[in-house]
């Protein structure tokens, strides 16, 4: 039985005879040698040089990172405060949802806890940014990638399943989460670049 090189190599002689190929033409484009990480990382730094995380517009995305994270971290404390202070009023939630399991009060706990962990993460991304760790933004970016991995799955459900109409707002909101999301992902990633060739002194706030 012949090894896969050996019938490589016939086929070659095969194909250089018949179509009268040189080898650098055929040497050019292979189907035999394949390499998954190398595909990956072509198309990865493909879809990194199309994205808004490049040195000319690093500025802009830092700093819409900074203003989105204390306007998220302000909103998510008021929303916690209200909640706390306001035991008997109605919970609201930014996408329409019926719950017909828990009542009130278990939706009321499940809500503080929630609220309370999101405000963790909204302030350790703050610490992140401020202290240039990209580790203290790692829980934000799990929770939140979490949570929008399940808010596109129930959204999706019910508009396949005809319970929900398309909405542009909802579709717009879902956006624009990805969006931001894909911005603090792109400052983390320069911050571990800076950390790791020393550099991240251009980099600090304060």
């Amino acid at each position: 039985m012949f090894e896969l090189q050996h019938i490589t190599s016939r086929i070659r002689k095969f194909l250089q005879r018949s179509f009268r190929l040189s080898f650098g033409d055929y040497d050019m484009y292979s189907i035999w040698s394949f390499c998954p990480m190398s595909n990956w990382n072509r198309v990865k730094a493909m879809l990194q040089s199309c994205s808004l995380c490049r040195a000319e517009s690093f500025p802009i995305v830092f700093w819409l990172v900074v203003v989105f994270s204390l306007c998220g971290a302000t909103f998510n404390c008021y929303e916690l405060l209200q909640v706390w202070s306001c035991p008997c009023e109605k919970l609201a939630v930014w996408r329409q949802r019926h719950f017909y399991v828990l009542d009130h009060w278990a939706l009321r706990k499940a809500r503080l806890l929630s609220s309370g962990t999101i405000m963790i993460a909204w302030l350790m991304l703050i610490y992140g940014i401020i202290a240039i760790s990209p580790p203290a933004m790692s829980p934000w970016i799990l929770l939140t990638s979490f949570v929008l991995s399940v808010e596109w799955f129930m959204w999706s459900f019910e508009v396949i399943t005809g319970r929900l109409p398309i909405s542009l707002q909802t579709l717009l909101s879902l956006v624009l989460h990805v969006f931001f999301l894909g911005m603090v992902c792109c400052v983390k990633s320069v911050f571990e670049v800076a950390l790791g060739e020393h550099f991240e002194h251009s980099l600090r706030i304060i």
